[in-house]
């Protein structure tokens, strides 16, 4: 296995400089405010009233002691002192970047720092200095993908890529309580307990507990993780060994099990303009099923209780667009009861998601999640009552990966618990389809990035130059991938001992070395012309015999014709000038040493040459296309907080295998949704059951509660 990449685009910075000319002769106020619009603040002897640093990452811990060191230094630097500008934007500039808002992460990702200074409240010759902070680095590809797009409204501290830093303030653990009721499952509580690693290449990168239990039910999860990026012709391959356990209510009974599981999946590149991905992967799986239904109705091919085992294989699609995520998603389980090694079972899952999300104004967003499901069984043998389709307000997986969701039941708000599932044929259903419509628009926010920011045409023009920085940034990590540059690169890396073009250089110097000792007083300029050329390529080759990645290509690259064509000077003034006619008339130790450097020469430029610069920028382009999107969304769409009311409406069917349907239900719905990205979020409603069964409640209660990691 190749050890993963932990950082593929070096840190881009951008950083607007306060200056005289920013503010005082320009119509455009920039980073001013009204109030200091024109005003040449160190000419006219303002001082400093306060100062302060804004990072709207702030509630993480690492975060916050870092902007307390920063801004006492500032202060101490600044507060009450005349107005200079190379303090207040050269020194406190130097003094935010040295504590380094963006640490490396243990997973690849395209960095972006911004560094912005703004004065406001001129006034009675003082002016308070505000230091804007905003730090982000985005996963290339997995933030193309609709879970990617809500853990960004939800959960940008994730997406930004500040949780899994590599600093001495972050803990391994993240604890986040959890909380949900609907009136099958009653009141449940539990948590999510995370363990990551800061090595970036360890087998094993995370490891995750998960449950909720209420006094009628329980679901437990136990998983570790191990990922790796760039891996062959994969952008990001994942791979996990898991426990589950469940309990679920269902009307008068109980649906039962356990497995565990091992699962690998991985991520393509994006396939053309459209940045399309392809995902896909497989798992196998023991364990058991059961149920206690009161009078179970079973089928003649169905069992209350047996072991399994089975293998699931799975694929999809998903892409990104400014307003728009969407991803479709194929599941096949083959699946066996008891221990007899045949197939019972085949399960057929479909799983189509739709993200979009509007702004109205700042911030105000509408976001509507759209998701269809379907799914068929088709049964050989015997199959668990519990594999069968139950359905209602219990989400059951097919595949439950951080980074891919693809959901395995019919999924109706309305219907409490897991109570939808009496078919004319028997319990549970043999075939599906549900459709769940969740509409939300933001009454009262407040943006992650400030709007006087967000909205200044300026900003965002250099912020998308930064943008293409990363993207060549991105180009030469690929360009060092490619085949012909490892080739060229070998000269100066194999054998480790005693590399070919150290040695052939070596020989070279110890022959120019030679010659002028022979020649005392005699051709100063030449020997020095030659003997300099030497030091330099012969340092570059010293380096990068040491180095790899973008420092290496750029040690091959200076050697060569690419950039400096060291290499060539070392031709042109040892062999051609120092050892022609007229000088040395050639020397034979100089004659055979530079034949040798220069067959080097040679070959590495015609490898070199070969390197498919094309493909490298197709790749970063590609690459680059949702860490547009994810970085454009995090500074104009994502809020710190926001309140918004919910309208919900969902649709079911639950269909049996030979006669009639278990019926058409609908489930309007209407609550609110609650967002703090540093304490909690929170979603609750009442879905109404318009189309009722037998049996079934005229609707239910929800919500759903998750407190934020207390571990911080």
């Amino acid at each position: 296995m190749k050890n993963q990449k932990v950082l593929r685009a070096p840190l881009v910075f951008l950083v607007l400089l306060l200056a005289a000319n920013a503010f005082g002769q320009t119509d455009k106020p920039g980073i001013a405010d009204a109030s200091c619009d024109k005003i040449d603040l160190e000419r006219e002897q303002y001082s400093v009233r306060s100062s302060k640093i804004s990072d709207p990452f702030v509630f993480l811990p690492w975060v916050k002691a870092r902007e307390r060191r920063a801004a006492a230094k500032i202060s101490a630097l600044i507060d009450g002192k005349p107005f200079l500008y190379s303090a207040v934007s050269g020194g406190a500039l130097q003094i935010i970047e040295d504590e380094n808002f963006l640490p490396d992460t243990t997973e690849t990702r395209v960095k972006l720092r911004l560094l912005v200074v703004r004065v406001s409240n001129c006034s009675n010759k003082g002016v308070d200095v505000v230091y804007g902070v905003y730090s982000t680095q985005v996963m290339p590809i997995l933030s193309g993908s609709p879970e990617g797009v809500v853990e960004e409204r939800r959960e940008p501290e994730n997406s930004a890529g500040l949780v899994k830093v590599d600093t001495p303030e972050t803990r391994p653990f993240r604890f986040t309580p959890l909380f949900g009721y609907d009136s099958a499952n009653k009141l449940g509580a539990g948590g999510r307990l995370e363990f990551s690693q800061k090595r970036s290449n360890s087998f094993i990168s995370s490891g995750v507990i998960e449950g909720r239990a209420s006094s009628q039910m329980h679901q437990v999860s136990a998983r570790l993780n191990g990922f790796a990026d760039d891996w062959g012709g994969l952008a990001h391959l994942e791979w996990n060994l898991q426990f589950d356990n469940f309990r679920l209510p269902a009307n008068t009974g109980k649906l039962k099990g356990g497995s565990l599981s091992a699962h690998v999946s991985g991520t393509s590149r994006p396939l053309s303009s459209a940045a399309v991905v392809l995902r896909f992967g497989g798992l196998f799986d023991l364990g058991n099923r059961q149920s206690s239904l009161f009078k179970p109705r079973l089928t003649s091919d169905t069992v209350a209780s047996t072991p399994y085992g089975g293998v699931k294989l799975f694929f999809g699609a998903t892409s990104r667009f400014r307003n728009n995520a969407l991803a479709g998603s194929y599941g096949l389980q083959l699946g066996e009861a008891g221990r007899a090694f045949r197939i019972d079972w085949a399960k057929h899952i479909g799983d189509v998601r739709h993200e979009f999300w509007y702004s109205f104004g700042d911030h105000r967003s509408l976001d509507v999640e759209s998701r269809f499901n379907f799914g068929k069984i088709v049964t050989y043998g015997k199959i668990p009552l519990a594999e069968r389709f139950f359905g209602g307000n219990n989400e059951q997986d097919f595949i439950a990966l951080d980074s891919w969701e693809v959901r395995a039941n019919p999924v109706i708000r309305a219907i409490p618990g897991s109570t939808f599932f009496r078919t004319p044929s028997g319990d549970g259903g043999d075939k599906f389809f549900s459709y769940n419509l969740t509409a939300a628009f933001a009454v009262w926010r407040r943006p992650l990035v400030p709007g006087e920011l967000s909205k200044d045409g300026e900003f965002d023009e250099l912020l998308q130059a930064q943008l293409v920085s990363a993207e060549e940034f991105e180009k030469l990590y690929f360009l060092t991938k490619d085949p012909h540059f490892n080739n060229a690169a070998e000269f100066l890396k194999k054998p480790d001992d005693a590399p070919q073009l150290q040695t052939a250089l070596a020989s070279l110097t110890s022959a120019v070395t030679t010659a002028q000792s022979s020649h005392p007083g005699q051709f100063e300029d030449e020997f020095k012309q030659c003997q300099s050329g030497l030091r330099r390529a012969t340092s570059r080759a010293k380096n990068g015999q040491t180095s790899n990645g973008e420092k290496l290509y750029g040690y091959v690259a200076s050697l060569l014709a690419a950039d400096e064509d060291l290499l060539t000077e070392v031709k042109t003034n040892c062999v051609d000038t120092l050892n022609g006619s007229g000088v040395l008339n050639g020397d034979p130790a100089i004659t055979s040493a530079g034949r040798e450097v220069d067959r080097i020469r040679a070959a590495m430029e015609v490898e070199f040459g070969l390197i498919d610069e094309k493909s490298a920028t197709n790749k970063a382009r590609a690459d680059l296309v949702f860490s547009r999107k994810t970085i454009n969304t995090l500074m104009n769409d994502v809020n710190l907080y926001s309140a918004s009311p919910v309208f919900v409406f969902d649709v079911a069917r639950l269909d049996a295998k030979k006669a009639g349907f278990g019926g058409m239900r609908y489930g309007p719905g209407a609550g609110l949704r609650l967002e703090l990205v540093n304490a909690v979020n929170f979603t609750g409603g009442y879905a109404w059951n318009t189309r009722r069964g037998v049996g079934e409640a005229k609707g239910t209660f929800f919500f759903s509660m998750g407190v934020r990691d207390l571990f911080r």
